[in-house]
């Protein structure tokens, strides 16, 4: 695996070459975080936090400690790629086949000096781990994380720069999810925060501007397709806008449960998960209705991934696949 510090501590983003999950020799690298990932026989059943689809078949997940595994059989194994950090890897982005990144926590004592050094970084402090990353293509990637922590790079992360004061969000309020619908960029975040990326046509090209909903709790992340955005959160709460957030409808998700995952299935139905190990599947392509996904035992997903006939799972007990039912079976 090819691994790249990214703007010392404040990205703890790793630039993931491919050919080393399969089985390249390791370039060398600079500026390592301090302890590299320790090796485990039972890597797959370590916690993780976020699960990427790389290609068809092929998927890759990070997680506590430093932790990644990586899957070309569709989930039915895993095995342990190396990673030079022992910190916790908490989102995931590929901006292609060939390279992806991770953010999450840093606090190495080096990580620290080398965000001293970096100028454009000072006014957002060491403290601030970044919880959420997504890359556009292979240049173009932005960040987001506590406190309105917000940077972006257009180079492929050789030079990040901060972006907060470009967020519609005065009271700094943290933001935990990042997506990308129809060409645009949307964060979500606490206490109700919704942005959505501003256009030349909007006026305000590259600004994000608050999206007004319905809900004042927290929002945890963001998924969607063509023509449609879901929102979801605290207390089960889960919204779908079908026009750009003008409105909004509340989905009946069943659950009072946090709703800490979701993600769209090929043929457009919606898949959620929460806080208590229910994964909520929904009855058509608008999410108006929803069942449970039967399982084995439940436990804690907090990222999914769509394959063409399963589900992959990220969370507290390791990664795993789950089929997914046709349209015509009965779920309960």
């Amino acid at each position: 695996m090819c691994f790249r510090a990214r703007a010392g501590r404040l990205a703890a983003a790793l630039s993931i070459g491919l050919a080393g999950l399969a089985g390249a020799t390791p370039n060398t690298f600079r500026d390592p975080l301090d302890t590299p990932a320790a090796a485990s026989r039972i890597a797959a059943q370590a916690m993780y936090s976020d699960v990427a689809r790389v290609a068809e078949g092929r998927f890759v997940a990070v997680g506590r400690r430093g932790m990644i595994v990586r899957s070309s059989d569709g989930g039915a194994s895993w095995q342990q790629a190396p990673s030079p950090v022992s910190t916790d890897l908490l989102s995931l982005s590929f901006a292609d086949e060939k390279q992806g990144w991770a953010v999450g926590h840093g606090g190495d004592e080096e990580a620290k000096r080398s965000l001293q050094e970096a100028e454009r970084f000072k006014a957002d402090g060491p403290g601030r781990p970044l919880l959420a990353v997504r890359f556009s293509d292979a240049l173009r990637g932005m960040a987001v994380g506590a406190y309105n922590l917000a940077i972006r790079t257009e180079d492929g992360g050789r030079t990040w720069r901060s972006i907060a004061s470009q967020l519609d969000n005065p009271r700094g309020m943290h933001l935990y999810g990042i997506a990308e619908i129809d060409g645009r960029l949307w964060i979500a975040g606490e206490q109700g925060v919704l942005l959505k990326q501003e256009t030349r046509q909007d006026g305000r090209n590259g600004r994000f501007a608050q999206v007004k909903t319905p809900y004042p709790g927290s929002f945890f992340g963001i998924a969607g397709k063509a023509g449609e955005v879901v929102v979801y959160g605290l207390r089960g709460n889960a919204l779908r806008s079908s026009d750009g957030g003008a409105s909004w409808t509340a989905l009946q998700t069943g659950t009072q449960s946090n709703l800490t995952a979701g993600t769209v299935l090929p043929d457009g139905r919606l898949v959620l998960a929460a806080m208590n190990g229910e994964l909520l599947l929904s009855a058509d392509d608008s999410g108006a209705a929803f069942t449970r996904l039967p399982q084995a035992q439940r436990s804690a997903q907090f990222a999914l991934a769509a394959g063409r006939s399963a589900l992959v799972m990220a969370g507290a007990r390791g990664v795993a696949t789950l089929p997914v039912p046709a349209r015509n079976e009965t779920t309960r």
